[in-house]
Protein backbone atom coordinates (compact mmCIF):
# COMPACT_ATOMS: atom_id res chain seq x y z
CA UNK A 1 0.00 0.00 0.00
CA UNK A 2 2.87 2.37 0.83
CA UNK A 3 4.44 1.57 -2.54
CA UNK A 4 1.23 2.55 -4.36
CA UNK A 5 0.95 5.80 -2.39
CA UNK A 6 4.61 6.60 -3.08
CA UNK A 7 4.19 5.99 -6.83
CA UNK A 8 1.01 8.08 -6.92
CA UNK A 9 2.79 10.91 -5.10
CA UNK A 10 5.74 10.74 -7.49
CA UNK A 11 3.41 10.73 -10.51
CA UNK A 12 1.45 13.72 -9.21
CA UNK A 13 4.67 15.61 -8.48
CA UNK A 14 6.00 14.89 -11.98
CA UNK A 15 2.73 16.02 -13.57
CA UNK A 16 2.73 19.20 -11.48
CA UNK A 17 6.31 20.01 -12.52
CA UNK A 18 5.50 19.36 -16.18
CA UNK A 19 2.40 21.54 -15.98
CA UNK A 20 4.24 24.43 -14.31
CA UNK A 21 7.36 24.25 -16.46
CA UNK A 22 5.62 23.09 -19.63
CA UNK A 23 5.36 26.52 -21.28
CA UNK A 24 9.10 27.03 -20.70
CA UNK A 25 10.34 23.81 -22.29
CA UNK A 26 12.09 24.35 -25.59
CA UNK A 27 12.41 20.75 -26.71
CA UNK A 28 9.72 19.50 -29.09
CA UNK A 29 9.51 15.94 -27.76
CA UNK A 30 9.15 17.08 -24.15
CA UNK A 31 6.47 19.54 -25.21
CA UNK A 32 4.45 16.88 -26.96
CA UNK A 33 4.48 14.90 -23.71
CA UNK A 34 3.32 17.97 -21.79
CA UNK A 35 0.55 18.50 -24.35
CA UNK A 36 -0.66 14.92 -23.95
CA UNK A 37 -0.51 14.99 -20.14
CA UNK A 38 -2.36 18.31 -19.95
CA UNK A 39 -4.86 17.17 -22.62
CA UNK A 40 -3.81 19.94 -25.01
CA UNK A 41 -4.09 18.06 -28.28
CA UNK A 42 -6.69 18.42 -31.01
CA UNK A 43 -8.07 14.95 -30.27
CA UNK A 44 -8.28 15.71 -26.53
CA UNK A 45 -10.22 18.90 -27.26
CA UNK A 46 -12.65 16.92 -29.41
CA UNK A 47 -12.96 14.31 -26.64
CA UNK A 48 -13.73 17.05 -24.09
CA UNK A 49 -16.40 18.55 -26.35
CA UNK A 50 -17.99 15.17 -27.04
CA UNK A 51 -17.87 14.22 -23.33
CA UNK A 52 -19.74 17.43 -22.50
CA UNK A 53 -22.27 16.61 -25.24
CA UNK A 54 -22.72 13.04 -23.94
CA UNK A 55 -23.29 14.32 -20.41
CA UNK A 56 -25.82 16.89 -21.65
CA UNK A 57 -23.73 19.83 -20.43
CA UNK A 58 -24.37 22.54 -23.02
CA UNK A 59 -22.31 25.20 -21.22
CA UNK A 60 -19.27 22.94 -20.98
CA UNK A 61 -19.55 22.02 -24.66
CA UNK A 62 -19.79 25.68 -25.67
CA UNK A 63 -16.81 26.50 -23.46
CA UNK A 64 -14.64 23.98 -25.34
CA UNK A 65 -15.68 25.37 -28.74
CA UNK A 66 -14.29 28.87 -28.61
CA UNK A 67 -15.22 31.73 -30.91
CA UNK A 68 -12.00 33.17 -32.38
CA UNK A 69 -13.89 36.19 -33.68
CA UNK A 70 -16.86 37.23 -31.56
CA UNK A 71 -18.18 39.42 -34.39
CA UNK A 72 -18.79 36.40 -36.65
CA UNK A 73 -22.56 35.98 -36.18
CA UNK A 74 -22.72 33.05 -38.63
CA UNK A 75 -20.10 31.13 -36.65
CA UNK A 76 -21.82 31.91 -33.35
CA UNK A 77 -25.12 30.63 -34.77
CA UNK A 78 -23.41 27.48 -36.12
CA UNK A 79 -21.77 26.85 -32.73
CA UNK A 80 -25.16 26.94 -31.00
CA UNK A 81 -26.98 24.94 -33.71
CA UNK A 82 -24.40 22.12 -33.98
CA UNK A 83 -24.10 21.87 -30.20
CA UNK A 84 -27.88 21.68 -29.81
CA UNK A 85 -28.15 19.13 -32.64
CA UNK A 86 -25.58 16.89 -30.98
CA UNK A 87 -27.09 17.37 -27.51
CA UNK A 88 -30.42 16.16 -28.89
CA UNK A 89 -28.84 12.78 -29.63
CA UNK A 90 -28.44 12.22 -25.91
CA UNK A 91 -25.97 10.18 -23.90
CA UNK A 92 -25.93 7.42 -26.55
CA UNK A 93 -23.88 9.66 -28.84
CA UNK A 94 -20.79 7.97 -30.24
CA UNK A 95 -17.91 9.32 -32.25
CA UNK A 96 -14.75 8.10 -33.89
CA UNK A 97 -11.91 10.05 -35.40
CA UNK A 98 -11.45 9.12 -39.04
CA UNK A 99 -8.36 11.13 -39.96
CA UNK A 100 -6.48 14.33 -39.24
CA UNK A 101 -5.09 16.83 -41.72
CA UNK A 102 -2.27 18.80 -40.08
CA UNK A 103 -1.63 22.42 -41.06
CA UNK A 104 1.33 24.74 -40.76
CA UNK A 105 0.04 28.15 -39.65
CA UNK A 106 3.21 30.19 -39.92
CA UNK A 107 4.59 31.89 -42.98
CA UNK A 108 2.49 30.24 -45.68
CA UNK A 109 -0.32 28.03 -44.34
CA UNK A 110 -0.24 24.59 -45.92
CA UNK A 111 -0.91 20.93 -45.22
CA UNK A 112 2.08 19.26 -43.57
CA UNK A 113 2.94 15.73 -42.54
CA UNK A 114 4.59 16.45 -39.18
CA UNK A 115 2.02 17.06 -36.40
CA UNK A 116 4.81 18.42 -34.16
CA UNK A 117 5.07 21.47 -36.42
CA UNK A 118 1.32 21.99 -36.82
CA UNK A 119 -0.64 24.96 -35.58
CA UNK A 120 -3.87 23.73 -37.10
CA UNK A 121 -5.70 20.44 -37.50
CA UNK A 122 -8.74 19.63 -39.56
CA UNK A 123 -10.16 16.45 -38.05
CA UNK A 124 -12.83 14.30 -39.72
CA UNK A 125 -15.08 12.77 -37.06
CA UNK A 126 -17.91 10.26 -37.59
CA UNK A 127 -20.74 10.98 -35.15
CA UNK A 128 -23.72 8.71 -34.57
CA UNK A 129 -26.40 7.89 -32.05
CA UNK A 130 -29.75 6.20 -31.68
CA UNK A 131 -31.55 9.13 -33.32
CA UNK A 132 -28.88 10.00 -35.89
CA UNK A 133 -27.33 7.82 -38.55
CA UNK A 134 -23.58 8.23 -38.79
CA UNK A 135 -22.58 11.60 -40.21
CA UNK A 136 -19.11 13.03 -40.73
CA UNK A 137 -18.32 16.40 -39.19
CA UNK A 138 -15.12 18.40 -39.53
CA UNK A 139 -13.57 19.79 -36.35
CA UNK A 140 -11.17 22.64 -37.06
CA UNK A 141 -8.79 22.95 -34.12
CA UNK A 142 -6.17 25.69 -33.95
CA UNK A 143 -3.47 27.07 -31.74
CA UNK A 144 -4.91 30.58 -31.16
CA UNK A 145 -2.56 33.20 -32.54
CA UNK A 146 -0.74 30.68 -34.73
CA UNK A 147 2.20 28.41 -34.13
CA UNK A 148 5.71 28.81 -35.51
CA UNK A 149 7.20 25.50 -34.37
CA UNK A 150 10.97 25.27 -34.44
CA UNK A 151 11.27 28.91 -35.51
CA UNK A 152 10.10 29.86 -32.00
CA UNK A 153 11.65 26.99 -30.05
CA UNK A 154 8.65 24.64 -30.38
CA UNK A 155 6.70 25.92 -27.35
CA UNK A 156 3.86 23.95 -25.78
CA UNK A 157 0.71 24.40 -27.82
CA UNK A 158 -2.74 25.14 -26.39
CA UNK A 159 -5.39 23.98 -28.86
CA UNK A 160 -8.93 25.26 -29.27
CA UNK A 161 -11.88 24.04 -31.33
CA UNK A 162 -12.82 26.98 -33.56
CA UNK A 163 -15.37 25.38 -35.90
CA UNK A 164 -17.43 22.20 -36.29
CA UNK A 165 -19.48 21.55 -39.40
CA UNK A 166 -20.92 18.76 -41.54
CA UNK A 167 -18.42 17.51 -44.10
CA UNK A 168 -20.46 18.91 -47.01
CA UNK A 169 -20.37 22.47 -45.61
CA UNK A 170 -17.62 25.08 -45.72
CA UNK A 171 -15.66 26.33 -42.71
CA UNK A 172 -16.56 29.67 -41.20
CA UNK A 173 -13.69 30.24 -38.77
CA UNK A 174 -10.74 29.10 -40.83
CA UNK A 175 -11.90 30.14 -44.30
CA UNK A 176 -9.51 29.01 -47.00
CA UNK A 177 -7.31 27.58 -44.27
CA UNK A 178 -5.43 30.87 -44.14
CA UNK A 179 -4.51 33.08 -41.24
Amino acid sequence: MRDVAWRLGLTLTALTVLTILGPNFSCGTGNRLVERVTRQTPHAQIAAYMAAIASGDRQAALAVWTLPDSSNADLAARREAITDLLLAIGPQIEYRILDTEWWRTCCEPAVIQNPDEAGGASVRVAISGLSLPEAVHIFDVLVPGGYWGEAMGSPVRHWAIVDVYPEAEAPLAWIGREW
